[in-house]
């Protein structure tokens, strides 16, 4: 009797640690950039610089990662993903670099002087005060998400 007690919390104890195992794998968000080792899903360069960078999660959870901004929306534009398919957008914060923030929530700075590795040469921030801190330093066009995605 005592050994079927014993079993019973044993199959539980397993039960809720697969449980657990198949909620996190299913998960759907954004994923840290390795920089100097991951590669870009759009122009397969390695991805360097962790002040760029950006990601497109898809409903299903797969990430693709970009080194720059210009890669991300290529990506987009090319239709590798359908619209509806995608889940999220994030790209790496400039002020915080190899930090994620959602992209349509992002302020952008467009300058020739911030040098993004394939030539956006655009810097997303987390917030206007971080972008207004750096647009005294760069100067540069001041962009909307929705302004630089949708541009050519």
């Amino acid at each position: 009797m005592m050994s079927l007690v014993k079993s019973n919390y044993s199959f539980t104890f397993l039960f809720l640690i697969f449980i657990s195992l198949l909620l996190s794998s299913c998960s759907v968000g954004p994923k840290p950039i390795a920089f100097g080792t991951d590669n870009c899903d759009y122009c397969a360069m390695t991805i360097s610089d962790n002040r760029f960078g950006a990601e497109l999660v898809t409903n299903k959870g797969r990430v693709y990662k970009f080194d720059d901004l210009h890669c991300l929306r290529g990506f987009i534009n090319d239709k590798s993903i359908i619209n509806t398919n995608i889940h999220s957008l994030w790209v790496v914060d400039f002020s915080m670099p190899g930090n994620l923030t959602n992209a349509e929530n992002c302020f952008l700075l467009h300058n020739d002087k911030l040098q993004s590795p394939m030539g956006s040469n655009t810097a997303a921030f987390e917030s206007q005060d971080s972008l207004n801190t750096y647009f005294s330093q760069f100067e540069g066009s001041k962009l909307k998400w929705e302004e630089f995605i949708s541009a050519e």
